[in-house]
């Protein structure tokens, strides 16, 4: 069989393509896949040389496939690339799931934490609240008591100048009617 080019301009051999007739069948079979030609001239075929540019034929798309050998070696190259591809996206599902059951670990961790302060902090609050009513009751106790003992003393006072005011009075009245009795009028300045 005589040599030809792939899309990507590069020359294919002609052992390359008696191996490939000789066991492409047998390949297609093995996979459980049939040998049918593809006929659609927008077909992409994998790059053999990833680094190299493409470049295009100048005779259009009918050198794409040039021979019956090589689209049993793009079928090959399509289900290398097809398991390439699922190997690829396996591997990037599997990277991402452990990402992300990574973070919800990571997640559960920051939310415990975060709920065990929120509890340590309101906890705080109420023994701070429960220390603070305690004190206002001493307070509101120790005002009550304060008033009690204001309003004892000052009942005291009131009793204590009453009784002198009492006395006072009597002591008045006393000499008043001594006064009376002996009839003498008071001087102008009486000192007792």
């Amino acid at each position: 069989m005589p040599s030809g080019t792939g899309i990507n301009g590069s020359e294919i051999s002609e052992g390359v393509n008696s191996m490939n007739t000789n066991n492409g069948s047998s390949d297609l079979e093995r996979i459980g896949e049939e040998d049918t030609r593809e006929t659609n001239p927008l077909a992409i075929v994998p790059d053999n040389n990833p680094m190299a540019s493409p470049t295009r034929p100048q005779g259009g798309t009918s050198s794409m496939i040039t021979a019956g050998g090589n689209h049993s070696e793009v079928s090959v190259q399509r289900m290398k690339k097809d398991e390439v591809e699922s190997k690829i996206s396996a591997w990037q599902n599997a990277k991402i799931s452990k990402i992300n059951n990574r973070f919800k670990r990571d997640d559960a961790i920051i939310n415990g934490w975060e709920n065990e302060q929120v509890q340590k902090s309101s906890l705080w609050m109420k023994k701070v609240e429960r220390k603070l009513e305690e004190k206002r009751a001493k307070a509101m106790e120790k005002m009550q008591n304060d008033i009690a003992k204001a309003r004892r003393k000052a009942e005291e006072r009131r009793a204590t100048t009453e009784a002198k005011k009492g006395t006072k009075v009597a002591r008045i009245l006393e000499v008043a009617n001594l006064m009376r009795v002996v009839g003498r009028a008071p001087a102008k300045h009486s000192f007792f």
